[in-house]
C-alpha cells in the first residue's frame, strides 16, 4: 500500500511539473507573428513646441526615413505608435451595417498607427488585399488594415475588403475607415498565447507625436545605433532618442529573467525526479527484500528460480500499475485546473503522460528485479531451517 502510494504522488506531481515547465518553454519560444530578428528601435516624442498640428508631425516622419534608409546595413525603415508585442493601447469600434452596441458592451480592438513600410519591415505577412502607401494621407478617404483574428472574430470569417469600421479614437472625431488589408496576427506581448483582434492605421492620416524607429538591418543592429542617432539628429538637434535597442532586447526586457526561473525550474524538476526514483527504487527493493525468506521457501518446496522471479516481477508490476493509474487520474484535470490559475499558458503536451508513466514503469521493474534475482540465488536449505 505505500508502494502504490508513494508511486501515485510521484507520478502527480511530477506530471504536474512537466505540464508547467513545457508551458513556460512553449510561451518563451513560440512564433510571436513578425521577426523581431536583426530589428533595431528606437523611442521618440516630437516636442509640442515644435511640431503643433499633425502636418507637422507627418512631415517630420517623411523626411527621417529616407535618412534611415542611407544608413548603411539598413534594410527597411519604419515607424510605429506600438512596437510588435509590447501591448498596444485599444479603442472602442463599430462595424457598419451592425447595430450599435449598449454602452456597457462596446466592442474593443488593438490599435496601432504605422507608415507604409511597417509589415514588411516587421515581416508581418500580408493575407489579403494590399498595405498602405503614400497616396493614404489626410486628402484620402480613410483606410484601415486589420488581423486575421478581427476578420475571425468580428467579422465571422466574410470578406472583410471594403467593410467599413469606425474606430473611436479618444481626441480626435469618429470617422469610418475602409477595410483595404488583411495581415497576420502579432502577439500582444511577447508571453501571450491568445491571438487578440487588432487593426492598423497609416500614420499619415492619423500622426502621432510619440511613435517607435523600426531598422531591419543585415548587420547587428546595436552596430546601427550611433548612425540612427546621428540621422535624427540631422532633422533635429533637440529630439532626444531613448530606448535605442535590438528588438530581442526589448522583448527580453518584457520577459523580466523568466528564460533563468525556466532553467531554476527545471534544475529543481530533475532533482525531483531523481529523488522520486530513488526513494521509489528503496522503497520496492527494501520490500521485495523483505520476501527473501518466502523466496527460499518457494524454492525448497520445488518452484524453478525463473518462475519465483516471474512472479516476484508480476507483483511488483501490479503495485506499480494501480499506483500510477491513481496517479494518472487525478493529474488528467491539471491542465484544466493550471489553465485557470495561469492565464496564457500552453499546457496541452499529451508526451508528459507518457514519459512520465513510462520512466516510473521502468524505474520501478528495476527496482524489483534487481532484489528479485538476488533473493532468487538464496540457500533453500538455509530458508528452510530458519523456519
Amino acid at each position: 500500500m505505500l508502494v502504490t502510494g508513494e508511486i501515485a504522488a510521484a507520478l502527480f506531481l511530477l506530471i504536474g511539473t512537466g505540464l508547467l515547465i513545457r508551458g513556460i518553454y512553449m510561451t518563451e519560444h513560440q512564433n510571436l507573428g513578425f521577426r523581431p530578428d536583426h530589428l533595431l528601435t528606437a523611442s521618440l516624442t516630437l516636442d509640442d513646441a515644435h511640431y503643433k498640428d499633425a502636418s507637422q508631425r507627418a512631415i517630420f516622419v517623411r523626411d527621417v526615413i529616407p535618412r534611415l534608409k542611407q544608413i548603411p546595413g539598413a534594410e527597411g525603415v519604419a515607424v510605429t505608435s506600438d512596437l510588435p508585442a509590447t501591448g498596444p493601447g485599444s479603442v472602442n469600434f463599430r462595424i457598419q451595417g451592425e447595430s450599435e452596441p449598449q454602452a456597457n458592451r462596446q466592442l474593443n480592438v488593438l490599435d496601432s498607427v504605422v507608415s507604409t513600410e511597417f509589415f514588411r519591415t516587421s515581416g508581418i505577412p500580408l493575407l489579403r488585399g494590399r498595405t498602405f502607401t503614400d497616396m493614404d494621407n489626410t486628402t484620402a478617404p480613410r483606410v484601415i488594415v486589420v488581423n486575421q483574428e478581427f476578420v475571425h472574430r468580428h467579422l465571422h470569417d466574410q470578406n472583410p475588403l471594403g467593410k467599413q469600421i469606425r474606430l473611436d479614437v479618444p481626441g480626435a472625431a469618429p470617422q469610418w475607415s475602409e477595410v483595404v488589408g488583411v495581415v497576420g496576427n502579432v502577439k500582444t506581448y511577447s508571453e501571450a498565447t491568445r491571438d487578440d483582434p487588432q487593426v492598423y492605421e497609416p500614420l499619415l492620416q492619423r500622426p502621432v507625436s510619440s511613435f517607435s524607429l523600426m531598422v531591419r538591418t543585415s548587420v547587428d543592429p546595436n552596430s546601427l545605433a550611433p548612425a540612427l542617432r546621428n540621422a535624427v539628429q540631422e532633422l533635429d538637434t533637440e529630439l532626444p532618442l531613448a530606448q535605442v535597442m535590438s528588438m530581442p532586447t526589448v522583448i527580453d526586457r518584457q520577459k523580466g529573467g523568466d528564460e533563468i526561473f525556466l532553467q531554476v525550474l527545471g534544475a529543481f524538476t530533475l532533482s525531483a525526479l531523481a529523488l522520486a526514483a530513488i526513494g521509489i527504487y528503496g522503497l520496492i527493493a527494501y520490500s521485495v527484500g523483505q520476501r527473501t525468506h518466502e523466496i527460499g521457501i518457494r524454492i525448497a518446496l520445488g518452484a524453478s528460480r525463473p518462475d519465483v522471479l516471474r512472479m516476484i516481477l508480476w507483483d511488483g508490476s501490479k503495485m506499480t500499475l494501480i499506483g500510477a493509474a491513481i496517479g494518472f487520474a487525478l493529474a488528467l484535470p491539471l491542465p484544466r485546473v493550471f489553465a485557470a490559475m495561469f492565464f496564457d499558458l500552453h499546457l496541452g503536451e499529451p508526451r508528459i503522460y507518457l514519459v512520465v508513466p513510462g520512466a516510473i514503469f521502468l524505474v520501478a521493474l528495476l527496482a524489483t528485479y534487481i532484489p528479485a534475482r538476488r533473493a532468487t540465488r538464496v540457500d533453500p536449505m538455509s530458508a528452510l531451517r530458519q523456519e
